[in-house]
This record gives C-alpha cells, sequence and structure tokens, in this order.
C-alpha cells in the first residue's frame, strides 16, 4: 500500500541535515513506526522555505513543497497582504503535482488547519483521510479569553502593527483559515480523532464522516524517563507548564495564579515555563496587562527545550500544570501522564478524554487563577494522593500511547478505509 502524508513538519528528513526540530517530534516518531511496516509504502509531502526537489531518506520518499518568503522586508508586507485564496491557488498545482508524481493509493493529511486539504476537490480515485490535530474554528471562540483584543492591540509595538503581524492580524488570518477548514471537514469522508471534543465537532460540521479513533505515539525520551518521587521538593514545590503559541495558551492565567499563590497560600514554590522566554511578544504583553512580572511571583521562563530537555525537567518537577483555553488532546499533558506526573489541567476542549478527574489528575475551569491556585495548596499537602494521581497516570497513558498498538491501528485503520472506499466507489459506478 502506498500512503502519502501531508505534513506541516518535515518529519524524519530533518536529520538529513542533522537539525533539531522541537516542534512537533511527535509526528516524527510515528514516521518511525510507520516506516517499518512492509506492508506500507510511505511518501511525505510538507511545506519548506528553501526550493528542493524530492528525494528519498531512510527509505522514505520525500517531497517540499516550496513556499516562498521574499528577504526583503517591504514586500514581506505585501506577501501578509495578500489573500489566503491567492496563496492557496499559487500552492495548489505542485500539491497536485506530488499526487500525480507518487500516484498514492491512499492520501492521509496530518492537521486542518494548513491548506493541504485544497486537493481533495481535485483528486479522484484515491481516498483522503484526515487527522484532527486542532480545530480552528472552536479555537477562534476562545481566542481572547484571556484577555480583551482591544486591550492586547494597544500594548502592541507600532513595528508589529506596521509588519502586520499583531495579533489583530493573527486573529483575522486564524479566521479565514477557520471557514477554509469547515469547508475541508464538510467534505471529509474519512476523519481520524482522539477525543469526544474532536469526534463531536466533527460530527457537527459533518454527520456522515466516517470517524477512526487513533491515538498519538509521543517523543521517544518520555517513554524512557519516570517520575519517582519519594516526596515534594523541600522547601519548595517544583511546578511546571509547557506553554508554545499565543494568547488562548493562557500565559496570563499563569502570572495569575502564581500571584495568589504567592500572596496567600504561603507555600515555597518554583513555576517552570517550557517554550516561553523572556523575549517573547505575549509574555511581555501579558505582564503589562496583569501587571504582574514573572520574576516577582517565581515564575521561571526556560525558552525552547527539546525532548531530552524537556523530559528531564518534568521529573525534577513536583507538579504539571496545564492552563490553556482550549485544546484538543495536547501532547504536553500526555507527555507529564506518561512520565508519571501528578497533572492539574483545564477542563477544555478535549482534554477530559485523557483523564479522569479524581483519579489521574485534576480538571478545572479554564481562566479560573483561584480554583488552579486552590488545586496546587490542595496536592502540596497530600503527596500520597499527588503519586497515586502520577501513578494512575502513567498506566493509563502507557496503554493510550503504546508505539506499536498504534502504528498496527493505523495500518488497520488504512486498510478498512481502502476496503470502504472500493466498495462505494463500485456501488456508485454500478448504479
Amino acid at each position: 500500500m502506498k500512503v502519502l502524508w501531508f505534513s506541516l513538519s518535515p518529519c524524519g528528513s530533518m536529520r538529513r541535515k542533522g537539525s533539531n526540530l522541537v516542534i512537533q517530534g511527535w509526528m516524527i516518531s510515528l514516521e518511525d513506526q510507520i516506516k517499518n511496516n512492509p506492508d506500507i509504502d510511505l511518501h511525505v509531502a510538507f511545506l519548506s522555505d528553501v526550493e528542493n526537489e524530492a528525494f528519498c531518506f531512510e527509505g522514505v520518499h520525500y517531497y517540499p513543497i516550496f513556499h516562498s518568503k521574499s528577504k526583503n522586508p517591504v514586500k514581506r508586507v505585501l506577501e501578509r497582504k495578500a489573500s489566503l485564496s491567492k496563496i492557496d491557488a499559487r500552492l495548489l498545482p505542485a500539491m497536485l503535482k506530488i499526487v500525480e508524481e507518487s500516484k498514492p493509493d491512499l492520501i492521509h493529511i496530518h492537521g486542518t488547519e494548513e491548506r493541504f486539504g485544497l486537493i481533495a476537490k481535485h483528486i479522484s480515485g484515491i481516498p483522503v483521510v484526515y487527522s484532527i490535530q486542532g480545530l480552528l474554528a472552536p479555537y477562534a471562540e476562545k481566542y481572547f479569553s484571556g484577555m480583551p483584543d482591544k486591550d492586547i492591540f494597544w500594548h502592541e509595538s507600532l513595528y508589529d502593527k506596521v509588519k502586520l503581524v499583531s495579533y489583530r492580524n493573527e486573529y483575522e488570518n486564524f479566521c479565514k483559515r477557520a471557514e477554509r477548514e469547515k469547508a475541508f471537514l464538510k467534505d471529509a469522508e474519512y476523519i481520524l480523532g482522539r477525543t469526544f471534543w474532536d469526534e463531536y465537532v466533527t460530527g457537527l460540521l459533518n454527520p456522515e464522516r466516517k470517524y477512526y479513533v487513533v491515538d498519538e505515539i509521543l517523543r521517544c525520551p518520555f517513554y524512557n524517563l519516570r517520575w519517582d518521587k519519594q516526596r515534594f521538593t523541600e522547601g519548595r514545590i517544583k511546578i511546571v507548564s509547557t506553554i508554545s503559541g499565543g494568547i488562548y495558551k493562557g500565559y496570563e492565567v499563569v502570572l495569575k495564579t502564581a500571584s495568589l499563590l504567592k500572596r496567600y497560600s504561603g507555600i515555597g514554590f518554583e513555576w517552570s515555563i517550557a517554550g516561553y522566554d523572556e523575549q517573547d511578544k505575549w509574555v511581555k504583553i501579558a505582564e503589562k496587562l496583569t501587571n504582574i512580572k514573572s520574576k516577582e511571583v517565581n515564575v521561571v521562563l526556560k525558552g525552547l527545550l527539546d525532548a531530552p530537555e524537556l523530559s528531564e525537567l518534568l521529573v525534577d518537577s513536583d507538579l504539571y500544570l496545564q492552563v490553556s483555553h482550549i485544546e484538543n488532546s495536547p501532547n504536553s499533558v500526555c507527555e507529564a501522564m506518561l512520565v508519571g506526573m501528578p497533572v492539574i489541567a483545564s477542563f477544555s476542549g478535549g482534554t477530559a478524554s485523557l483523564l479522569d478527574n479524581g483519579l489521574e489528575g485534576i480538571l478545572v475551569q479554564d481562566g479560573d487563577p483561584y480554583v488552579l491556585a486552590g488545586a496546587v495548596v490542595e496536592l502540596s499537602k497530600r503527596f500520597d494522593l499527588a503519586k497515586k494521581y502520577g501513578e494512575n497516570a502513567r498506566r493509563r497513558a502507557l496503554a493510550r500511547h503504546n508505539r506499536e498498538r498504534i502504528s498496527s491501528c493505523l495500518a488497520d485503520v488504512y486498510n478498512k478505509i481502502l476496503e470502504d472506499y472500493k466498495k462505494h466507489s463500485h456501488e456508485d459506478s454500478f448504479c
């Protein structure tokens, strides 16, 4: 079976030049399993800002889709003003050419947020299946949950506004992409998901789609390390969160929660944030809007960490906190569960599909720093309960993210889709 992936990540091809990709490393983990399946001939198409010919590496065929970006700052601004449909029209022929050259039996589009779904209306005789990562339309509803957009815009630099990279510009583009994504989902025949949230949302947009559950393979280091503390760190609780991206990820909740803990709890703590550094734009704006400085409330910004660095940070910490206003199945929570950490997470999106409240961790209302701080205080007094949560979470995560099971499951789903597609194609031609 020849399978063509469309992916935002270059997957394993980054190893060709020894690159160390922090973001979307889980796609490489999935690829490493699938490419070892003798029944699957894997091909991967991905967006690239470097113009390269197709190539083969470690048994996988790769097709870079050149998405040119001018080095001239004025031209880059003009490119940002270009309509989404104009850029789509420019890249569609390249994507269709890859389909024509690779001649796949099945096309798997990873994520509905990007423009890859444009190909679906222009090809026939090949089934197309989408994996749900995030879903932009419900994300857009929560985009400014933390802070009013007018206040954010007021605190952004004139330079960002002129360059058209302000949060208002990003939000407008986000909403346009959400409309495009809804069009993809409305016509999608096959969808892979993981949570009740993505099942319900896609079922609303397209009640006729066929939905399959396929879990994610996480990055290797999180399988190999284990949180095995016998007590919390003496004198101060070590809290850790992984946050990347912008407004709806909830950094202002971190600042407010840390401020409440410092003011009322009497607990010594240090809160490490992986993903942000002191120069991050949203960190600066969140500090201005909340009037809370990260350093003054014991929040330490660690910057981007690779998988080994992050896994070591997790097992050295005491509690994992997830503060996002909206998620599907956040890999950050899954990674914390996999190493066996006690987790406190916001009850948002599909997070409740990952862990049961009061059994494998604690779920709290998103955007509520008081209950989040209160949950930290409660667990800090009950190490045995926290450890039990971590053990239960690890047990569930090991089963959910079992690499061999997921690889076998995905291959099985591919076969089911091919059988279903052939059956209905035959019925259509018969009619």
